[in-house]
């Protein structure tokens, strides 16, 4: 993969294109309009802060590491000595174990594989409208380096800018994609691949200051503050890019700017492919709505073609000091290390539940900054949304717009049904609006016959109208006959959904097969804590014809004008040869004539 490389002009350029349109709300958008929200900086002792989000500012980066690097200590988040390679023949890294994550290059030829091969629009035609590639954002990444087709091992770039006159929102035309892949190996016998993301935002670059922090999300680099003994590290960092003002979805200090994010226009659809020499398998999770998914082959390469609408979904963001924290509440936290009293591993141990925050841990909880962020998937992150909804007025904090879609990790994939499972190949997607969902794919109620799913998100927008829910389960058509032992003939589906309380809810829902894949959707459902249930079945097969049934000829066109009678025996016919001439004859006992024979 040849990097592109830019100039001066061209970032100012770029920056000044996307800076023309002013940030009012004035295109009908996905989601709260204009630019998006941002997370408080709630950063004093004695507060307990509760945030269900399911992106953070910042974004993916790319690296390619040695694992082994001599460190200071035993998880080796720090380093003593650089420990990212620029190439797999990085003579620092060769003969080594590897692992890497990369943030994939434009696509600049059609022999290009392990890359982005279109990004644009699709109108309800089918036609399809592509985005113009601008530049990576920033101009280089941290730790970018070189891949090698040969060995499996993409190229490790920055985010990719796309511009978009056809979409535009609030912010301007600019959109920024990133789709990061990671993995392990080495230079002797190759790489795997291991999970994949894909996030594309509308964006709009402004002035942001970051002094010595690289800005650009997660990476590696020297920590010039060194240790209290003097001693500098090489440190990996986190991708955050904390701003009181903006939500930062990458960041340039070259640059001193930052890609703010905004809301999607309303009313389109848009699609991203990506060309990769093995597609990572199994089931994937996506924040979109009514989408449409292909996987075609080429040489030496697979090509992921994903067209969607963008979808809101409502975040939800609450702070309390510990001493105003309403005592039912509060009841749930152990005061001593502020872990949610409900969550297993306080159970196992409560030193392995205590939460992150802004200071370090103290039993005093006057002492702390607690901050919770469940994963959205998690179990433990459902059961806290819904102890939280009644103290947030069951209303969104805000409702961000995404379009995003990733393969499940394999925390999300135990216990799921194997029939999901296939390492080699996508296995189906499940895309909801919802603010916590089921962790993995859909499990099957063998006793029912019936896929289950359950989603959790706030009744009320920040508008205080009733928010609508979304929900899409695609599946590939063998894997569906698999999971109920089908046949291959046709699929029927049922798909219900029900409120906490067991009352069915009216939602509309769709049921499609073509091109190998089942797609079904419901929307149009209310929240807050509903139950989705799919049912698939098939006709019985028709029973095979008996013997003698089978044993009956066709009647001859004389005998097809004649109304049969039914207490007269079935007459038969058989077919008589003698040397090239053939005879019929049909009886209720029919014999050849003297001198033929039956055939």
């Amino acid at each position: 993969m040849h990097l592109k490389k830019i100039t001066a002009s061209i970032i100012g350029m770029v920056l000044v294109g996307a800076s023309v349109m002013s940030a009012n709300a004035a295109i009908p958008s996905v989601g709260d309009p204009g630019q998006s929200w941002v997370i408080p900086n709630d950063d004093l002792l004695g507060e307990h802060i509760q945030e269900f989000l399911d992106t953070f500012p910042g974004g993916e980066a790319s690296y390619l590491f040695n694992p082994s690097t001599p460190s200071l200590n035993s998880n080796q988040s720090d380093f003593l000595s650089d420990p990212t390679c620029t190439s797999a023949k990085d003579p620092r890294c060769v003969n080594t174990n590897l692992s890497y994550q990369a943030v994939l290059p434009n696509c600049l030829i059609d022999s290009d594989v392990n890359c982005i091969s279109g990004f644009g629009t699709v109108d309800s035609s089918g036609t399809r409208t592509p985005a113009s590639f601008s530049r990576y954002y920033p101009s280089k990444a941290l730790n970018e380096y070189q891949g090698d087709p040969a060995l499996h091992l993409p190229s490790g770039v920055a985010g990719s800018l796309y511009s978009l006159p056809g979409a535009a929102h609030d912010g301007g035309n600019l959109y920024y994609i990133s789709v990061s892949v990671d993995g392990t190996g080495n230079s002797q016998n190759g790489f795997s691949i291991g999970n994949l993301q894909t996030h594309v935002y509308p964006i709009q670059l402004q002035p942001e200051t970051y002094n010595n922090n690289p800005g650009t999300g997660a990476g590696f680099w020297l920590n010039n503050r060194g240790r209290a003994d003097g001693t500098k590290y090489w440190g990996r960092a986190g991708g955050a890019l904390f701003s009181q003002t903006q939500f930062c979805v990458a960041a340039s200090s070259e640059e001193q700017t930052c890609a703010v994010r905004f809301a999607f226009p309303a009313n389109i659809k848009f699609y991203l492919k990506v060309r990769l020499q093995k597609v990572p398998g199994g089931w994937m999770h996506g924040r979109i709505a009514d989408p449409s998914i292909s996987i075609t082959q080429g040489s030496g390469y697979s090509e992921l073609d994903i067209a969607a609408n963008p979808v809101a979904v409502p975040a939800i963001y609450k702070m309390y000091n510990w001493v105003d924290m309403p005592p039912a509440l509060r009841a749930n936290y152990d005061t001593k290390t502020g872990a949610y009293i409900n969550d297993p591993l306080f159970k196992q141990n409560p030193a392995n539940a205590a939460p992150g925050g802004r200071s370090a841990g103290n039993v005093d909880p006057l002492k702390r900054n607690v901050i919770f962020s469940p994963n959205s998937w998690s179990a433990v992150g459902m059961e806290q949304l819904k102890l939280w909804l009644p103290y947030v007025n069951d209303q969104a904090t805000a409702l961000l717009s995404y379009w995003a879609v990733r393969s499940l990790s394999s925390g999300e994939m135990q216990g799921s049904n194997n029939c999901f499972n296939d390492p080699n190949s996508v296995t189906g997607i499940v895309t909801t609006n919802a603010t916590q969902y089921s962790a993995g794919p859909p499990v099957f109620d063998k006793s029912q016959g019936a896929l289950n799913y359950s989603v959790a998100a706030p009744h009320y927008t920040t508008t205080h109208d009733v928010f609508q829910g979304n929900y899409d389960l695609i599946m590939r058509s063998d894997v569906a006959r698999c999971v109920y032992g089908f046949t291959k003939a046709p699929i029927k589906a049922t798909i219900s959904v029900t409120s906490a309380d067991g009352s069915p809810q009216t939602a509309t829902t769709i049921l499609s097969e073509s091109n190998g894949w089942v797609h079904l959707a419901a929307n149009g459902f209310q929240f807050s804590n509903p139950s989705i249930q799919v049912k698939l079945t098939q006709d019985a097969p028709a029973p095979t014809p008996s013997p003698s049934s089978s044993a009956s000829a066709t009647p001859t066109p004389s005998q097809s004008s004649q109304a049969p009678v039914p207490s007269l025996p079935k007459k038969v016919t058989i077919t008589c040869i003698k040397g090239k001439t053939t005879k019929s004859v049909t009886a209720i006992k029919p014999t050849c004539p003297a001198g033929y024979k039956k055939k």
